[in-house]
Protein backbone atom coordinates (compact mmCIF):
# COMPACT_ATOMS: atom_id res chain seq x y z
CA UNK A 1 0.00 0.00 0.00
CA UNK A 2 1.71 3.35 -0.88
CA UNK A 3 0.31 5.70 2.00
CA UNK A 4 1.07 3.07 4.33
CA UNK A 5 5.10 2.74 3.13
CA UNK A 6 4.88 6.55 3.72
CA UNK A 7 4.00 6.00 7.15
CA UNK A 8 1.02 8.24 7.47
CA UNK A 9 -0.28 9.08 10.88
CA UNK A 10 -3.65 8.68 12.23
CA UNK A 11 -5.18 10.02 15.40
CA UNK A 12 -7.90 7.80 16.83
CA UNK A 13 -10.37 10.02 19.41
CA UNK A 14 -13.00 7.71 21.23
CA UNK A 15 -14.05 7.29 24.72
CA UNK A 16 -14.17 3.37 24.59
CA UNK A 17 -11.10 2.13 24.83
CA UNK A 18 -12.46 -1.30 22.77
CA UNK A 19 -13.06 1.14 19.38
CA UNK A 20 -9.52 2.51 19.96
CA UNK A 21 -7.74 -0.95 20.13
CA UNK A 22 -9.81 -2.31 17.21
CA UNK A 23 -8.85 0.94 15.01
CA UNK A 24 -5.15 1.02 16.46
CA UNK A 25 -4.62 -2.83 15.26
CA UNK A 26 -6.38 -2.00 12.02
CA UNK A 27 -4.41 0.79 10.83
CA UNK A 28 -0.81 -0.81 12.38
CA UNK A 29 -1.82 -3.51 10.33
CA UNK A 30 -1.93 -1.60 7.11
CA UNK A 31 1.09 -0.11 8.21
CA UNK A 32 0.39 3.37 9.57
CA UNK A 33 1.38 4.91 12.45
CA UNK A 34 -1.36 5.60 15.02
CA UNK A 35 -1.87 7.64 18.19
CA UNK A 36 -4.86 7.24 20.71
CA UNK A 37 -7.06 9.98 22.83
CA UNK A 38 -10.15 8.63 25.41
CA UNK A 39 -11.73 12.55 24.82
CA UNK A 40 -11.88 15.87 23.09
CA UNK A 41 -9.39 17.35 25.33
CA UNK A 42 -6.46 14.91 25.33
CA UNK A 43 -7.38 14.77 21.24
CA UNK A 44 -6.64 18.81 21.04
CA UNK A 45 -3.02 18.51 22.68
CA UNK A 46 -1.75 15.12 20.24
CA UNK A 47 -3.57 16.63 17.10
CA UNK A 48 -0.85 20.23 17.87
CA UNK A 49 1.76 17.60 19.10
CA UNK A 50 1.62 14.86 16.60
CA UNK A 51 0.32 16.79 13.57
CA UNK A 52 -1.49 13.41 12.13
CA UNK A 53 -2.58 13.19 8.09
CA UNK A 54 -6.11 12.50 9.42
CA UNK A 55 -7.90 12.11 12.30
CA UNK A 56 -10.83 9.97 13.43
CA UNK A 57 -13.38 11.32 16.14
CA UNK A 58 -16.19 9.55 18.18
CA UNK A 59 -19.50 11.91 18.18
CA UNK A 60 -20.95 11.01 21.27
CA UNK A 61 -18.01 11.29 23.94
CA UNK A 62 -18.00 12.14 27.39
CA UNK A 63 -16.74 15.79 28.24
CA UNK A 64 -15.92 17.43 25.02
CA UNK A 65 -18.20 15.74 21.91
CA UNK A 66 -17.08 14.91 18.88
CA UNK A 67 -18.57 18.32 17.69
CA UNK A 68 -17.22 20.76 19.41
CA UNK A 69 -13.57 18.86 19.32
CA UNK A 70 -13.59 19.25 15.36
CA UNK A 71 -14.73 22.89 15.92
CA UNK A 72 -11.82 23.66 18.13
CA UNK A 73 -9.17 21.55 15.76
CA UNK A 74 -10.53 23.60 12.65
CA UNK A 75 -9.75 27.13 14.40
CA UNK A 76 -7.06 26.36 15.42
CA UNK A 77 -4.17 27.33 12.50
CA UNK A 78 -1.58 24.13 13.30
CA UNK A 79 -4.47 21.72 12.91
CA UNK A 80 -7.13 23.13 10.25
CA UNK A 81 -5.78 21.45 7.46
CA UNK A 82 -6.22 17.94 8.86
CA UNK A 83 -9.16 15.92 7.78
CA UNK A 84 -11.48 15.12 10.43
CA UNK A 85 -14.04 11.89 10.35
CA UNK A 86 -16.38 11.80 12.73
CA UNK A 87 -17.17 8.27 14.07
CA UNK A 88 -21.16 7.91 14.54
CA UNK A 89 -23.59 5.26 14.90
CA UNK A 90 -26.75 7.76 15.20
CA UNK A 91 -28.34 8.30 11.43
CA UNK A 92 -29.69 11.84 12.42
CA UNK A 93 -29.21 14.02 9.32
CA UNK A 94 -29.58 17.08 11.35
CA UNK A 95 -26.63 16.19 13.14
CA UNK A 96 -24.39 15.65 10.32
CA UNK A 97 -25.06 18.97 8.39
CA UNK A 98 -23.90 20.16 11.98
CA UNK A 99 -20.65 18.16 11.40
CA UNK A 100 -19.98 19.34 8.19
CA UNK A 101 -20.36 22.74 8.93
CA UNK A 102 -18.59 22.70 11.41
CA UNK A 103 -15.33 21.71 8.97
CA UNK A 104 -15.96 17.72 9.31
CA UNK A 105 -14.82 15.82 5.86
CA UNK A 106 -16.91 12.47 5.94
CA UNK A 107 -18.52 10.06 8.32
CA UNK A 108 -17.91 6.49 9.37
CA UNK A 109 -20.88 4.81 10.97
CA UNK A 110 -21.01 2.04 13.70
CA UNK A 111 -21.18 -1.03 13.39
CA UNK A 112 -17.32 -0.06 11.99
CA UNK A 113 -17.11 -1.87 8.33
CA UNK A 114 -12.57 -2.54 8.58
CA UNK A 115 -13.38 -2.73 4.43
CA UNK A 116 -15.15 0.43 4.54
CA UNK A 117 -12.88 2.29 6.80
CA UNK A 118 -9.67 1.37 5.24
CA UNK A 119 -10.71 2.55 1.80
CA UNK A 120 -11.75 5.72 2.73
CA UNK A 121 -8.63 5.91 5.03
CA UNK A 122 -6.62 5.88 2.02
CA UNK A 123 -9.10 8.33 -0.23
CA UNK A 124 -8.62 11.05 2.26
CA UNK A 125 -4.80 10.39 2.92
CA UNK A 126 -4.07 10.49 -0.85
CA UNK A 127 -6.44 13.57 -1.14
CA UNK A 128 -3.96 14.93 1.93
CA UNK A 129 -1.30 14.32 -0.24
CA UNK A 130 -2.09 16.24 -2.98
CA UNK A 131 -3.49 19.29 -0.97
CA UNK A 132 0.47 19.33 0.36
CA UNK A 133 1.67 19.04 -3.00
CA UNK A 134 1.99 22.81 -2.56
CA UNK A 135 4.84 22.12 0.04
CA UNK A 136 6.48 20.18 -1.83
CA UNK A 137 6.20 21.47 -4.78
CA UNK A 138 9.67 23.29 -4.23
CA UNK A 139 11.46 20.29 -3.39
CA UNK A 140 10.28 18.79 -7.03
CA UNK A 141 11.53 21.87 -8.67
CA UNK A 142 15.11 21.37 -7.29
CA UNK A 143 15.56 17.75 -8.27
CA UNK A 144 14.56 18.12 -11.96
CA UNK A 145 16.38 14.47 -12.61
CA UNK A 146 13.68 13.08 -10.31
CA UNK A 147 10.84 15.15 -11.74
CA UNK A 148 9.98 12.51 -14.74
CA UNK A 149 9.98 9.32 -12.36
CA UNK A 150 7.34 11.51 -9.68
CA UNK A 151 5.08 12.15 -12.87
CA UNK A 152 5.10 8.87 -13.71
CA UNK A 153 4.30 7.91 -10.01
CA UNK A 154 1.51 10.72 -10.23
CA UNK A 155 0.37 9.54 -13.07
CA UNK A 156 0.15 5.81 -12.18
CA UNK A 157 -1.28 6.97 -8.40
CA UNK A 158 -4.08 9.32 -9.55
CA UNK A 159 -4.70 7.30 -12.46
CA UNK A 160 -5.86 4.29 -9.99
CA UNK A 161 -8.19 6.62 -8.53
CA UNK A 162 -12.11 7.49 -9.42
CA UNK A 163 -11.52 11.35 -8.23
CA UNK A 164 -10.77 13.07 -11.02
CA UNK A 165 -7.90 15.22 -10.76
CA UNK A 166 -6.75 17.83 -12.83
CA UNK A 167 -3.59 20.38 -12.89
CA UNK A 168 -4.11 23.64 -14.16
CA UNK A 169 -2.27 27.06 -15.09
CA UNK A 170 -3.06 30.63 -13.88
CA UNK A 171 -5.57 30.76 -17.22
CA UNK A 172 -6.98 27.87 -15.78
CA UNK A 173 -5.55 25.57 -18.50
CA UNK A 174 -5.08 22.57 -18.44
CA UNK A 175 -1.62 21.41 -17.34
CA UNK A 176 -2.16 17.29 -16.54
CA UNK A 177 -4.77 15.29 -15.54
CA UNK A 178 -5.38 11.43 -14.41
CA UNK A 179 -6.94 8.91 -16.56
CA UNK A 180 -10.53 9.26 -14.83
CA UNK A 181 -11.09 12.71 -16.75
CA UNK A 182 -10.75 10.95 -19.71
CA UNK A 183 -12.50 8.12 -19.45
CA UNK A 184 -15.61 10.11 -17.93
CA UNK A 185 -15.34 12.59 -21.76
CA UNK A 186 -14.29 10.27 -24.17
CA UNK A 187 -10.93 12.35 -24.98
CA UNK A 188 -7.74 11.35 -25.21
CA UNK A 189 -5.62 12.70 -22.90
CA UNK A 190 -3.28 15.07 -24.87
CA UNK A 191 -6.56 16.37 -27.14
CA UNK A 192 -7.40 17.55 -23.13
CA UNK A 193 -4.07 19.63 -22.54
CA UNK A 194 -4.28 23.08 -22.67
CA UNK A 195 -8.19 23.36 -22.51
CA UNK A 196 -9.84 25.71 -20.26
CA UNK A 197 -11.15 22.37 -17.42
CA UNK A 198 -14.53 24.73 -16.96
CA UNK A 199 -15.39 24.15 -20.58
CA UNK A 200 -14.36 20.87 -20.95
CA UNK A 201 -16.62 20.11 -17.96
CA UNK A 202 -19.73 21.89 -19.05
CA UNK A 203 -19.13 20.39 -23.01
CA UNK A 204 -19.04 16.96 -22.08
CA UNK A 205 -22.14 16.66 -19.78
CA UNK A 206 -21.20 18.26 -16.44
CA UNK A 207 -23.04 20.84 -14.25
CA UNK A 208 -22.68 22.44 -11.00
CA UNK A 209 -24.65 23.30 -7.59
CA UNK A 210 -23.61 25.67 -5.10
CA UNK A 211 -24.65 25.23 -1.79
CA UNK A 212 -25.16 27.32 1.17
CA UNK A 213 -22.23 25.86 3.43
CA UNK A 214 -19.64 26.64 0.31
CA UNK A 215 -19.41 23.16 -1.17
CA UNK A 216 -19.40 22.65 -4.84
CA UNK A 217 -20.78 19.75 -5.78
CA UNK A 218 -20.81 18.28 -9.62
CA UNK A 219 -23.09 16.12 -11.47
CA UNK A 220 -22.60 14.42 -14.56
CA UNK A 221 -25.07 12.42 -17.06
CA UNK A 222 -23.57 8.75 -16.10
CA UNK A 223 -24.63 9.87 -12.67
CA UNK A 224 -22.03 10.23 -11.62
CA UNK A 225 -21.40 13.27 -8.16
CA UNK A 226 -18.47 14.61 -7.24
CA UNK A 227 -17.07 17.03 -4.70
CA UNK A 228 -15.53 20.09 -5.78
CA UNK A 229 -11.71 20.91 -3.65
CA UNK A 230 -8.69 22.99 -5.23
CA UNK A 231 -5.64 24.14 -3.81
CA UNK A 232 -3.02 26.50 -5.22
CA UNK A 233 0.42 27.56 -4.99
CA UNK A 234 3.14 29.52 -6.59
CA UNK A 235 6.07 28.27 -8.27
CA UNK A 236 9.21 29.56 -7.02
CA UNK A 237 11.20 28.47 -10.23
CA UNK A 238 8.54 30.15 -13.01
CA UNK A 239 6.60 32.44 -10.07
CA UNK A 240 3.54 31.33 -11.38
CA UNK A 241 0.15 30.11 -9.70
CA UNK A 242 -0.35 26.69 -10.26
CA UNK A 243 -3.46 24.78 -8.77
CA UNK A 244 -5.12 21.25 -8.15
CA UNK A 245 -8.58 20.54 -8.83
CA UNK A 246 -9.65 17.23 -7.28
CA UNK A 247 -13.07 16.15 -8.16
CA UNK A 248 -13.70 13.66 -5.10
CA UNK A 249 -16.45 10.86 -6.57
CA UNK A 250 -18.94 10.96 -3.97
CA UNK A 251 -21.54 8.86 -5.85
CA UNK A 252 -21.54 5.98 -3.28
CA UNK A 253 -22.14 8.63 -0.22
CA UNK A 254 -24.64 10.74 -2.52
CA UNK A 255 -26.17 7.33 -3.35
CA UNK A 256 -26.18 6.45 0.38
CA UNK A 257 -27.32 9.72 1.40
CA UNK A 258 -30.58 9.30 -1.09
CA UNK A 259 -31.18 6.26 0.36
CA UNK A 260 -31.42 7.71 3.80
CA UNK A 261 -33.80 11.06 2.58
CA UNK A 262 -35.51 8.46 1.33
CA UNK A 263 -35.83 6.37 4.04
CA UNK A 264 -36.55 9.14 6.38
CA UNK A 265 -39.46 10.48 4.39
CA UNK A 266 -40.88 6.83 4.00
CA UNK A 267 -40.49 6.57 8.49
CA UNK A 268 -42.28 10.13 8.45
CA UNK A 269 -45.16 8.79 6.81
CA UNK A 270 -45.69 5.59 8.81
CA UNK A 271 -44.99 7.77 11.26
CA UNK A 272 -48.00 9.69 10.80
CA UNK A 273 -50.02 6.87 9.90
CA UNK A 274 -49.07 5.21 12.93
CA UNK A 275 -50.36 8.86 14.77
CA UNK A 276 -53.16 8.28 13.03
CA UNK A 277 -54.48 4.97 14.00
CA UNK A 278 -52.79 5.99 17.89
CA UNK A 279 -54.92 8.75 17.84
CA UNK A 280 -58.48 6.79 16.17
CA UNK A 281 -56.80 3.52 19.11
CA UNK A 282 -57.29 6.34 22.08
CA UNK A 283 -60.55 7.28 20.94
CA UNK A 284 -62.03 4.12 21.15
CA UNK A 285 -60.50 3.64 24.30
CA UNK A 286 -61.20 6.58 25.79
CA UNK A 287 -65.27 5.49 24.59
CA UNK A 288 -64.79 2.05 25.85
CA UNK A 289 -63.34 3.37 29.62
CA UNK A 290 -66.55 5.61 29.71
CA UNK A 291 -68.38 2.84 29.44
CA UNK A 292 -66.94 0.48 31.91
CA UNK A 293 -66.96 3.68 34.31
CA UNK A 294 -70.69 4.00 33.52
CA UNK A 295 -70.66 0.27 33.58
CA UNK A 296 -68.89 0.27 37.54
CA UNK A 297 -71.37 3.19 38.44
CA UNK A 298 -74.60 1.36 37.10
CA UNK A 299 -73.95 -1.44 39.02
CA UNK A 300 -72.34 0.88 42.31
CA UNK A 301 -75.87 2.52 42.52
CA UNK A 302 -77.95 -0.35 42.35
CA UNK A 303 -76.22 -1.84 45.53
CA UNK A 304 -76.16 1.40 46.94
CA UNK A 305 -80.03 1.51 46.35
CA UNK A 306 -80.62 -1.52 47.52
CA UNK A 307 -78.65 -1.12 50.98
CA UNK A 308 -80.38 2.66 51.43
CA UNK A 309 -83.85 0.84 50.18
CA UNK A 310 -84.25 -1.02 53.64
CA UNK A 311 -83.91 1.50 56.01
CA UNK A 312 -86.01 3.63 53.78
CA UNK A 313 -88.61 1.49 54.00
CA UNK A 314 -88.79 0.84 57.46
CA UNK A 315 -88.72 4.68 58.38
CA UNK A 316 -91.68 5.08 55.83
CA UNK A 317 -93.51 2.20 57.83
CA UNK A 318 -92.57 3.77 60.96
CA UNK A 319 -93.78 7.15 60.24
CA UNK A 320 -97.04 5.88 58.76
CA UNK A 321 -97.35 4.02 62.17
CA UNK A 322 -96.67 7.34 63.93
CA UNK A 323 -99.51 8.91 61.78
CA UNK A 324 -101.95 6.76 63.07
CA UNK A 325 -100.68 6.87 66.84
CA UNK A 326 -100.92 10.44 67.10
CA UNK A 327 -104.74 10.68 65.44
CA UNK A 328 -105.65 8.11 68.43
CA UNK A 329 -103.64 10.28 70.44
CA UNK A 330 -105.40 13.46 69.64
CA UNK A 331 -108.38 11.32 70.01
CA UNK A 332 -107.77 10.11 73.47
CA UNK A 333 -106.75 13.76 74.67
CA UNK A 334 -109.95 15.51 73.10
CA UNK A 335 -111.64 12.84 74.82
CA UNK A 336 -109.50 13.13 78.15
CA UNK A 337 -110.51 17.27 77.59
CA UNK A 338 -114.10 16.92 77.64
CA UNK A 339 -114.21 14.26 80.42
CA UNK A 340 -112.70 16.58 82.88
CA UNK A 341 -115.29 19.36 82.27
CA UNK A 342 -117.52 17.24 82.26
CA UNK A 343 -116.32 15.91 85.65
CA UNK A 344 -115.65 19.57 86.98
CA UNK A 345 -119.67 20.46 86.29
CA UNK A 346 -121.54 16.96 87.57
CA UNK A 347 -120.21 15.08 90.46
CA UNK A 348 -123.09 12.43 90.44
CA UNK A 349 -121.90 11.59 86.88
CA UNK A 350 -117.84 11.55 88.46
CA UNK A 351 -117.52 7.46 88.15
CA UNK A 352 -119.49 7.18 84.96
CA UNK A 353 -117.28 9.60 83.18
CA UNK A 354 -114.02 8.01 84.77
CA UNK A 355 -115.45 4.30 83.03
CA UNK A 356 -115.84 5.78 79.70
CA UNK A 357 -112.04 7.26 80.28
CA UNK A 358 -110.94 4.05 81.09
CA UNK A 359 -112.61 2.57 78.13
CA UNK A 360 -111.65 5.17 75.75
CA UNK A 361 -107.82 4.73 76.61
CA UNK A 362 -108.35 1.57 76.15
CA UNK A 363 -110.20 1.08 72.85
CA UNK A 364 -107.44 3.97 70.84
CA UNK A 365 -104.77 1.24 72.48
CA UNK A 366 -103.20 4.55 74.58
CA UNK A 367 -100.88 2.51 77.14
CA UNK A 368 -99.35 0.60 73.70
CA UNK A 369 -99.25 3.67 71.46
CA UNK A 370 -97.09 5.29 74.41
CA UNK A 371 -95.06 2.19 75.07
CA UNK A 372 -94.41 1.57 71.19
CA UNK A 373 -93.36 5.88 70.22
CA UNK A 374 -89.74 5.26 71.66
CA UNK A 375 -88.94 2.16 69.75
CA UNK A 376 -90.39 3.36 66.67
CA UNK A 377 -88.70 6.92 67.17
CA UNK A 378 -85.31 4.70 67.99
CA UNK A 379 -85.74 2.36 64.90
CA UNK A 380 -86.37 5.55 62.63
CA UNK A 381 -82.93 7.14 63.85
CA UNK A 382 -81.38 4.10 63.47
CA UNK A 383 -82.28 3.72 59.71
CA UNK A 384 -81.30 7.63 59.15
CA UNK A 385 -77.83 6.76 60.64
CA UNK A 386 -77.74 3.77 58.34
CA UNK A 387 -78.40 6.11 55.64
CA UNK A 388 -75.90 8.66 56.61
CA UNK A 389 -73.37 6.28 57.03
CA UNK A 390 -73.91 4.77 53.21
CA UNK A 391 -73.84 8.33 52.16
CA UNK A 392 -70.69 9.02 53.87
CA UNK A 393 -68.87 5.80 52.77
CA UNK A 394 -70.03 6.64 48.84
CA UNK A 395 -68.97 9.92 49.07
CA UNK A 396 -65.34 8.24 51.19
CA UNK A 397 -65.24 5.92 48.09
CA UNK A 398 -65.78 8.69 45.44
CA UNK A 399 -63.03 11.39 47.27
CA UNK A 400 -65.03 13.81 44.71
CA UNK A 401 -64.33 16.67 47.18
CA UNK A 402 -60.54 16.48 47.83
CA UNK A 403 -57.58 17.01 45.98
CA UNK A 404 -56.60 13.88 43.70
CA UNK A 405 -53.29 13.61 46.00
CA UNK A 406 -53.99 13.42 50.03
CA UNK A 407 -52.44 11.64 52.47
CA UNK A 408 -55.47 9.00 52.70
CA UNK A 409 -55.48 5.03 55.14
CA UNK A 410 -55.71 2.86 53.23
CA UNK A 411 -57.97 0.50 55.93
CA UNK A 412 -60.45 2.89 56.04
CA UNK A 413 -60.66 2.93 52.40
CA UNK A 414 -61.27 -0.92 52.27
CA UNK A 415 -63.68 -0.62 54.97
CA UNK A 416 -65.70 2.28 52.70
CA UNK A 417 -65.55 0.15 49.35
CA UNK A 418 -66.85 -2.85 51.03
CA UNK A 419 -69.87 -0.96 52.64
CA UNK A 420 -70.67 0.62 48.91
CA UNK A 421 -70.23 -2.68 47.27
CA UNK A 422 -71.73 -4.73 50.10
CA UNK A 423 -75.23 -5.94 48.59
CA UNK A 424 -72.53 -7.45 45.63
CA UNK A 425 -71.03 -9.01 48.90
CA UNK A 426 -73.23 -10.64 51.20
CA UNK A 427 -75.20 -12.84 49.63
CA UNK A 428 -71.82 -15.13 48.37
CA UNK A 429 -69.22 -14.11 50.52
CA UNK A 430 -67.90 -13.98 54.05
CA UNK A 431 -65.47 -11.05 54.66
CA UNK A 432 -62.28 -11.73 57.05
CA UNK A 433 -60.12 -8.61 57.91
CA UNK A 434 -56.29 -8.64 59.18
CA UNK A 435 -55.91 -5.66 59.11
CA UNK A 436 -52.16 -4.32 60.04
CA UNK A 437 -51.00 -0.97 61.34
CA UNK A 438 -49.82 0.50 58.57
CA UNK A 439 -49.24 4.39 57.94
CA UNK A 440 -51.30 7.28 56.08
CA UNK A 441 -49.54 7.71 52.36
CA UNK A 442 -50.16 10.37 50.00
CA UNK A 443 -52.33 9.49 47.10
CA UNK A 444 -55.41 9.42 44.96
CA UNK A 445 -57.80 7.59 47.35
CA UNK A 446 -60.89 7.42 44.86
CA UNK A 447 -58.46 6.05 42.17
CA UNK A 448 -57.87 3.24 44.63
CA UNK A 449 -61.04 2.66 46.31
CA UNK A 450 -61.98 1.63 42.25
CA UNK A 451 -58.67 -0.96 42.32
CA UNK A 452 -60.74 -2.30 46.03
CA UNK A 453 -63.95 -2.09 44.43
CA UNK A 454 -62.55 -4.32 40.98
CA UNK A 455 -60.92 -7.08 42.72
CA UNK A 456 -63.25 -7.39 45.51
CA UNK A 457 -66.25 -7.54 42.56
CA UNK A 458 -64.03 -10.15 40.51
CA UNK A 459 -63.64 -12.03 44.06
CA UNK A 460 -67.11 -12.65 44.50
CA UNK A 461 -68.24 -13.29 40.90
CA UNK A 462 -65.27 -16.29 40.86
CA UNK A 463 -67.25 -18.19 44.05
CA UNK A 464 -69.96 -19.91 42.74
CA UNK A 465 -72.01 -20.45 45.71
CA UNK A 466 -70.29 -19.73 48.81
CA UNK A 467 -66.96 -18.58 49.73
CA UNK A 468 -64.82 -16.38 51.88
CA UNK A 469 -62.71 -13.27 51.23
CA UNK A 470 -59.93 -12.48 52.90
CA UNK A 471 -57.85 -9.11 53.17
CA UNK A 472 -54.37 -8.40 54.51
CA UNK A 473 -52.80 -5.47 55.20
CA UNK A 474 -49.00 -4.83 56.41
CA UNK A 475 -46.48 -2.15 56.04
CA UNK A 476 -42.88 -3.13 55.25
CA UNK A 477 -39.60 -1.44 54.52
CA UNK A 478 -41.20 1.75 53.69
CA UNK A 479 -44.24 0.09 51.72
CA UNK A 480 -47.49 -1.01 51.85
CA UNK A 481 -49.33 -4.57 50.88
CA UNK A 482 -52.27 -5.17 50.44
CA UNK A 483 -54.00 -9.15 49.88
CA UNK A 484 -57.05 -10.23 48.75
CA UNK A 485 -57.77 -13.66 48.39
CA UNK A 486 -60.91 -15.58 47.20
CA UNK A 487 -61.66 -19.41 47.11
CA UNK A 488 -63.14 -19.14 43.71
CA UNK A 489 -62.85 -21.59 40.53
CA UNK A 490 -59.29 -19.51 40.06
CA UNK A 491 -57.66 -18.77 37.07
CA UNK A 492 -56.34 -21.12 33.99
CA UNK A 493 -52.60 -21.08 34.08
CA UNK A 494 -52.85 -20.64 30.58
CA UNK A 495 -54.63 -17.30 30.61
CA UNK A 496 -52.76 -15.81 34.25
CA UNK A 497 -50.31 -13.88 32.60
CA UNK A 498 -52.63 -12.11 30.03
CA UNK A 499 -55.24 -11.19 32.76
CA UNK A 500 -53.99 -7.18 33.18
CA UNK A 501 -54.39 -6.98 28.84
CA UNK A 502 -56.72 -4.62 27.93
CA UNK A 503 -60.15 -6.18 26.51
CA UNK A 504 -59.15 -9.61 27.86
CA UNK A 505 -61.64 -11.59 29.67
CA UNK A 506 -61.87 -14.91 31.43
CA UNK A 507 -65.49 -14.02 31.36
CA UNK A 508 -68.50 -15.46 28.71
CA UNK A 509 -69.22 -13.16 25.89
CA UNK A 510 -70.78 -10.25 26.89
CA UNK A 511 -70.17 -10.60 30.37
CA UNK A 512 -67.56 -8.37 31.25
CA UNK A 513 -65.19 -5.74 29.03
CA UNK A 514 -61.85 -6.83 30.02
CA UNK A 515 -60.54 -3.36 31.56
CA UNK A 516 -61.33 -3.93 35.20
CA UNK A 517 -57.76 -5.52 35.62
CA UNK A 518 -56.22 -3.25 32.58
CA UNK A 519 -57.58 -0.23 34.96
CA UNK A 520 -56.68 -1.89 37.99
CA UNK A 521 -53.00 -2.22 36.81
CA UNK A 522 -52.60 1.19 35.30
CA UNK A 523 -54.33 2.99 38.69
CA UNK A 524 -51.04 0.93 40.55
CA UNK A 525 -48.45 1.86 37.68
CA UNK A 526 -49.55 5.33 38.57
CA UNK A 527 -48.73 5.06 41.89
CA UNK A 528 -45.20 3.51 41.85
CA UNK A 529 -46.33 0.56 43.00
CA UNK A 530 -46.77 -2.98 41.36
CA UNK A 531 -49.67 -5.94 41.48
CA UNK A 532 -49.32 -9.36 41.37
CA UNK A 533 -51.27 -12.48 41.08
CA UNK A 534 -51.33 -16.46 42.12
CA UNK A 535 -54.16 -18.65 41.45
CA UNK A 536 -54.82 -22.29 41.69
CA UNK A 537 -58.12 -23.69 39.91
CA UNK A 538 -60.46 -24.63 42.15
CA UNK A 539 -58.40 -23.28 45.11
CA UNK A 540 -58.99 -19.33 44.33
CA UNK A 541 -57.19 -16.73 43.43
CA UNK A 542 -54.48 -14.05 45.62
CA UNK A 543 -53.87 -10.26 44.09
CA UNK A 544 -50.96 -9.07 45.90
CA UNK A 545 -50.53 -4.76 45.61
CA UNK A 546 -47.32 -2.88 46.72
CA UNK A 547 -47.55 0.84 46.87
CA UNK A 548 -45.29 3.13 48.41
CA UNK A 549 -45.02 5.28 51.56
CA UNK A 550 -45.51 8.50 50.31
CA UNK A 551 -45.83 10.97 53.59
CA UNK A 552 -44.29 14.93 51.50
CA UNK A 553 -46.15 16.73 48.73
CA UNK A 554 -42.40 16.09 46.89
Amino acid sequence: MELAEEKSSILIVDDDKHVRDFLTTLFKNSGYICHAASDGKEALEKAETTLPDIIFCDLFMTGMNGLDTCKKLKTNPGTSSIPVIIITSSDDYDIKIKCLGAGASDFITKPINPLEITIKTRNFLRLNKYAKIKIKNSVLQETIKKIEQAKKEWEQTVDSLNDIIILIDPKDKILRTNKTLSDITNIKYPDLLGRKWREVLQDNGFTYSIYDSGDIEFYHTSNKFFNYNISSWTSEKTNQSVSVIILQDITELKQLTQNIEENRHILERKNQELEKAYSKLKSAQSQILQQEKMASIGQLAAGVAHEINNPTGFIMSNLNTLMKYSGRIREFAAFQTEALEALSKDIPSRNEMLEKLREKRKATKFDHVMSDIDSLISESLEGAERIKRIVQDLKSFSRVDEAENKLADINAGIDSTINIIWNELKYKTSIKKEYGEIPKTRCDAGQLNQVFMNLLINAAQAIEKRGEIKIRTWHEADNIYISISDTGSGIPEDKINRIFEPFFTTKDVGQGTGLGLSIVYDIIQKHNGDIGVESKLGIGTTFNIRIPVISSTG
